[in-house]
C-alpha cells in the first residue's frame, strides 16, 4: 500500500511561514544539545505555568476533579512537572523527527511488546489503543519503526507543520492518515496488514461519543475502536509512551490484548478501555498526561464546561461533581 505523504508545496515558502521554518532550523539543532534541552525545559516549563492563567487553570481544574484524594500542594506540583514535561517534550521534537535510525532507537524504546510481536508475525488484525500523554506520537514512530503501522493526524492551522509533522510520523513507512479523512482508507490498511494506533480519550461532542466513567466523572469517550474491531476481528492491545527519568528516554508500556473485546455493548468497552488508560496514567507518569486538553467540555447533563470559554455563559471553574460511575 502507498504511504500517503503530502508532497511539497511551493506556498510551504510563503514569508508568513519563515518563521516557522526558522523555529525547525532550532528544534534540528537542540536535537543535538540533550543538556540545554533539559535545563531550557526547566525555565521554560516554569516560566510558562506561571504566566500562562488560561492553560494552567484547565490543568488545576483537570487534576482537581479527577485526583479529589490528592492534597492542594500535590496537585500543584504535578501541574508545575506536566508544564516542565509539555516544553521537554517540544524541544525533543528534533530529536524525534530527524536523528538517525539508531540515534532514534537509543531514545525510545518498545517495552512489553513480545506477544503483540507473535501476533503481528502471525498475521492478526492489531489495533494498539493509547492516550493523550504528552510524546504520544513517540509511541506511534516508534511502533512504526519495528512493525507495519499506521495511525490518524489532526490538521493544524500551520500547513508548514503539517507538512513535515506528517512526513516524520510516517519515516520508518508508517501510514499516516488526515483525522478527518474517515475510517475506510484506516480499515483498508488494517486489512492489508498495518496495525493500527488509536486514541479514544478525546472529546469530540455526544454525537460521537458515549458517557464512559474516567476518573470516576462521566467523560464523552470515542467508540471506534471497538467498531473497527468488530469489523475486521482485530485484537486490541493498550499502550501508553512517556518519558522515563530513570533512563533519560522514552518508554512505550504496551499492556496485554484486552480478552473478550469488544462484547458488543459501546458503553461497556468504552468503560473497559477508560479504566485501563486511568490505571496506565496514575500507575506510570500521571505528570505527563495531557491535563491541559478539555477533557469534561461535553458533560452528560448538558452543563457548561468547568473550564472558561467564550460563548459558553455559565462555563468556568468549578467543584468536582458529586455523581460516581
Amino acid at each position: 500500500m502507498s504511504n500517503p505523504r503530502p508532497p511539497f508545496e511551493w506556498r510551504l515558502l510563503a514569508p508568513r511561514l519563515w518563521p516557522t521554518w526558522l523555529a525547525l532550523v532550532l528544534f534540528w539543532l537542540l536535537a543535538y544539545l540533550p543538556p540545554l534541552r533539559r535545563l531550557l525545559a526547566r525555565g521554560l516549563g516554569a516560566l510558562v505555568y506561571a504566566n500562562n492563567r488560561k492553560r494552567r487553570a484547565i490543568v488545576e481544574t483537570n487534576l482537581e476533579w479527577c485526583f479529589p484524594e490528592k492534597s492542594d500542594d500535590e496537585r500543584a506540583r504535578i501541574a508545575r512537572e506536566y508544564f516542565r514535561y509539555y516544553v521537554q517534550v517540544i524541544l525533543d521534537t528534533g530529536l524525534f523527527w530527524w536523528a538517525g535510525e539508531r540515534r532514534f532507537r537509543r531514545n525510545i524504546v518498545l517495552q512489553g511488546d513480545e506477544q503483540l510481536a507473535r501476533d503481528i508475525e502471525a498475521g492478526e488484525r492489531i489495533i494498539v489503543v493509547t492516550c493523550h500523554t504528552l510524546p504520544l506520537d513517540r509511541g506511534g514512530v516508534a511502533f512504526s519503526a519495528d512493525y507495519p503501522f499506521q495511525t490518524f493526524v489532526n490538521r493544524s492551522r500551520n500547513p508548514v507543520i503539517d507538512w513535515v509533522s506528517a512526513r516524520r510520523r510516517a519515516r520508518f513507512d508508517g501510514l499516516v492518515f488526515p483525522r478527518d479523512g474517515g475510517i475506510r482508507p484506516v480499515v483498508r490498511a488494517l486489512k492489508q496488514g498495518h496495525a493500527l494506533y488509536i486514541l479514544t480519550d478525546e472529546d469530540l461532542g455526544p454525537e460521537a461519543s458515549v458517557f464512559a466513567p474516567f476518573f470516576g466523572i462521566p467523560r464523552a469517550t470515542l467508540t471506534t475502536p471497538g467498531r473497527i474491531a468488530r469489523m475486521t476481528g482485530a485484537k486490541v492491545y493498550t499502550s501508553i509512551t512517556y518519558y522515563d527519568e530513570a533512563s533519560r528516554r522514552y518508554v512505550v508500556k504496551i499492556e496485554p490484548a484486552l480478552e473478550g473485546f469488544p462484547s458488543g455493548d459501546e458503553l461497556a468497552d468504552a468503560t473497559r478501555l477508560n479504566g485501563v488508560i486511568e490505571e496506565m496514567i496514575r500507575s506510570t507518569a500521571p505528570e505527563q498526561y495531557m491535563w491541559s486538553l478539555r477533557l469534561f467540555q461535553t458533560l452528560p447533563d448538558g452543563s457548561p464546561p468547568p473550564y472558561t470559554m467564550k460563548g459558553k455563559p455559565g462555563s468556568g471553574p468549578r467543584p468536582r461533581p458529586s455523581i460516581e460511575s
